[in-house]
C-alpha cells in the first residue's frame, strides 16, 4: 500500500495530472487497507485456510484495480 502511495504521490508532482483523480485514488488506498486490515482481525479460526484463500484474492483483484487507476493517472 505504501508503494500504490508513493506512485500516486509522483503522479502529482506531473504538471498534468489531475489532483482530484490522485486524491480519489489515495483515499481509495487507504479504504482498502483499513478494509482488509480488519478483516485480518476477525476471521474465523476454524475455517482459516479458506478465508485466507479468499482473502488473497479480493484483496489481490483490489490491488490490481487501484494500479491501473494510478497508470491511467
Amino acid at each position: 500500500m505504501n508503494d500504490m502511495l508513493t506512485a500516486t504521490l509522483v503522479a502529482l508532482a506531473r504538471q498534468d495530472t489531475d489532483q482530484n483523480k490522485v486524491t480519489e485514488v489515495q483515499t481509495r488506498i487507504i479504504k482498502v487497507y483499513q478494509d482488509y486490515n480488519s478483516r485480518l482481525s476477525n476471521y474465523e479460526r476454524n475455517n482459516a485456510k479458506a478465508f485466507f484463500r479468499q482473502f488473497r484474492e479480493n484483496i489481490n483483484k483490489e490491488i490490481e484495480a487501484i494500479v491501473d487507476d494510478i497508470e491511467k493517472l
